[in-house]
């Protein structure tokens, strides 16, 4: 698969809206380790009560998760960021990843700023869409339209639109691109 000196996490949040001013309402995360092997257990999933007074309709609309929801069932940011500490492990035992790098860690380092705690992870992070429209560009298949669940499909996997924009399931969709695309990069 790959050879890398970390494992990779690869996390996915859903949130109240798209300004820094936003809370992170759903954190989902899968590892692979360092030979590029997913393990789909144990994965990461916590629903988040929202911090800033941000709520988007238009948010709630993609994601499906209602606010009153959240201050039922959620959990408090501080408690769910240690919860995934835990999860993940060491810090400096891995790399994040998500789809389209820029949005889910920066949400994740504002989330840490909310809470002032220095924000834990490297700043580095690796982009997966990028990879596979790298990927895509290689084989001369590159379109405008690469959303996650779009390349997804382009590569033959199943995307189940009714679980499309919950934190773990976008995760481990990415982590099946991921697989997909690095098994056919392995093939030339």
């Amino acid at each position: 698969m790959f050879n890398l000196k970390k494992d990779l996490i690869i996390i996915d949040v859903e949130t109240s809206g798209v300004s820094d001013n936003a809370s992170i309402i759903q954190l989902g995360a899968v590892k692979f380790d360092s030979k590029g092997f997913w393990h789909q257990i144990p994965e990461f999933i916590a629903c988040i009560i929202p911090y800033t007074g941000e709520w988007s309709k238009e948010a709630e609309a993609i994601h499906k998760i209602k606010q009153d929801n959240l201050f039922k069932y959620g959990h408090r940011l501080e408690t769910v960021l240690k919860w995934f500490e835990e999860w993940a492990g060491n810090y400096k035992n891995f790399h994040l990843a998500q789809w389209a790098c820029g949005f889910d860690t920066r949400m994740l380092q504002l989330a840490y700023q909310h809470i002032n705690r220095k924000y834990p992870f490297s700043y580095r992070a690796f982009d997966i869409a990028s990879i596979v429209r790298f990927s895509f560009a290689y084989k001369g298949i590159l379109s405008k339209k690469c959303s996650l669940g779009d390349c997804a499909k382009k590569i033959g996997l199943d995307v189940d639109k009714n679980r499309q924009h919950n934190a773990l399931y976008d995760a481990q969709l990415t982590a099946q691109v991921l697989e997909t695309i690095i098994g056919g990069i392995n093939e030339l």
